[in-house]
């Protein structure tokens, strides 16, 4: 039965137990989130996840299904480290649009199916906890890449086209669409050397800064990263 649209809010509490991912001792702990859907809003579907425990969490992997159908409907990962958020602290919220297939049901159900907390422990199903670690990983060595090239040019004081020159051929990853998007749209760096010298040094703090952030963001646990997803 196709539900309505409505501006009936649903509640549903989400109690995780937390899984023993290679070697990670099991704990009693058992991580809860209240979560609101709310199906009709000025911007259209939402579903609201607030933090019930007592401590922050960094990353969620959220699994949307629908009473009427049989199996889910999709999943998706948040996370605080990779997207640039806040935490969720203990008793703060996060809103984020519901989306669905257009045609398809709306979720009634949201769960939260594994994640990371603040204090590096992680909680959930094992498989969606390496997806987020791997993104982590992939994201942490991007930015790593990027910030080698940046350096290279800075020491040997590259031209803006020296700069691009060394960008052709690369994965147009976030760190590099970032460099390349920077130096097309500054044509006034060809004639002004030192305006894109400080553009490429604030670019390569930046993208230190992230790297660092991102290999500091570790489990406690020893999760063996895999890149099969669930």
């Amino acid at each position: 039965m196709k539900i309505p649209v409505t501006a009936l809010t649903v509640i549903i509490a989400c109690r995780l137990v937390s899984s023993a991912v290679h070697g990670q001792s099991q704990t009693t702990e058992q991580p809860r989130f209240q979560i609101e859907i709310q199906a009709a809003g000025e911007s259209g579907p939402s579903y609201t996840v607030t933090n019930v425990t007592g401590k922050a969490v960094t990353a969620c992997v959220f699994r949307f299904s629908s009473s009427s159908e049989s199996k889910e409907i999709s999943s998706t990962v948040w996370d605080a480290v990779v997207q640039d958020e806040l935490p969720i602290e203990p008793g703060a919220s996060i809103s984020k649009p519901l989306g669905h297939v257009v045609g398809g049901p709306l979720p009634d159900k949201v769960e939260v199916v594994a994640g990371v907390w603040a204090d590096g422990e992680i909680f959930g199903q094992p498989d969606w906890v390496k997806v987020i670690l791997k993104n982590r990983e992939m994201l942490a060595s991007a930015y790593e890449r990027a910030a080698t090239i940046l350096q290279q040019g800075l020491d040997q004081n590259w031209t803006r086209d020296q700069f691009l020159e060394a960008l052709n051929n690369k994965p147009n990853s976030g760190p590099i669409y970032a460099i390349r998007s920077t130096l097309v749209a500054n044509q006034r760096f060809a004639e002004r050397p030192q305006l894109l010298r400080n553009a490429m040094q604030m670019l390569l703090a930046s993208f230190t800064r992230k790297s660092d952030q991102l290999r500091k963001a570790k489990p406690t646990a020893n999760v063996a990263i895999s890149s099969q997803r669930p």
